[in-house]
């Protein structure tokens, strides 16, 4: 899911953004002594489709700080994990009888999951976890985690680590989505998951190109454009992360790595970065 993940017209740039493509971007001006980069991330791809730019390391080395979106470790997986699932006692076929219908019998026709293995795994999962399950299982395959890999590469160039926010922030932002909406997309990701397949499949072609307008659009879907859930996802943390990205980029050469989806936009952070007087530059992968 372009959220992940997704988890949003096509190159029409608004007024705020930077009108290339990338995945990685030179920053510069601005009072910095020594460039920074920002890298947007997918949350997970297929292990086939597994792409790392060979710039990367290289980039790594030239700098000192190193930040992802929040810490990847056993409390972020367990609040995660909170954050995905219904309260004990509650489940899909509580919140929606229709809709768990809907989903269980999709599951047992298009992943072979039978009523028993679904009730146990995938129902006590909020409606919005399940649609990134259903992506994750359509690939029939393991999946890498850029954040993971990332930050194993910035530690064994002995970066220092940081996150940019607690994992207790994104859960509090994942919990703004209304369940009544999630429901409604839920029910829409189901009726018309082969398109989202094939779109997923897309995504992860156009990653490489740093098609940021389209990746921005697949990773709304799940969330159907809910404007309170785009304004708590993505606004108001980007601009929670900038006065951490400053401070870092003031100390040190810095690379920062975030969902590709928090690049794009009037109130993404290449926008945010630029209003505040940096100069962006797209660095083409290798």
């Amino acid at each position: 899911m372009r959220l992940l993940a997704s988890f949003l017209s096509v190159l029409a740039f608004t007024s705020g953004s930077v009108a290339q493509n990338s995945i990685i971007w030179k920053v510069t001006g601005n009072g910095l002594k020594e460039p920074s980069y920002v890298m947007g991330t997918l949350k997970f791809i297929g292990e086939k489709e597994y792409y790392m730019p060979a710039n990367i390391q290289p980039l790594l080395r030239s700098c000192e700080l190193f930040a992802i979106e929040d810490r990847v470790d056993h409390h972020a997986q367990h609040e995660l994990n909170k954050a995905l699932h219904f309260p004990k006692g509650q489940s899909l076929a509580t919140a929606s009888p229709e809709v768990y219908a809907q989903t269980q019998a999709f599951f047992a026709s298009e992943f072979k999951i039978p009523k028993g293995a679904f009730d146990a795994r995938y129902a006590k999962l909020k409606p919005l976890a399940i649609s990134m399950t259903m992506i994750r299982l359509s690939l029939g395959e393991g999946v890498k985690f850029y954040d993971m890999e990332l930050l194993k590469m910035a530690k064994a160039n002995k970066l220092k680590t940081y996150s940019l926010e607690t994992i207790e922030r994104e859960a509090q932002a994942l919990n703004a989505y209304p369940l009544a909406d999630q429901l409604t997309a839920l029910s829409h990701s189901v009726k018309n998951f082969a398109a989202l397949k094939d779109e997923f499949q897309k995504l992860m072609a156009d990653y490489p190109k740093g098609a940021l307008e389209e990746i921005f659009q697949y990773t709304l879907h799940p969330i159907e454009n809910n404007p309170v859930f785009v304004h708590e996802f993505y606004t108001k943390r980007n601009a929670e992360w900038m006065p951490k990205i400053n401070r870092m980029m003031a100390q040190a050469p810095s690379f920062i790595a975030v969902g590709v989806s928090h690049l794009e936009g009037e109130a993404g952070l290449l926008a945010l970065l630029k209003k505040e007087g940096y100069t962006l530059e797209p660095v083409a992968v290798q």
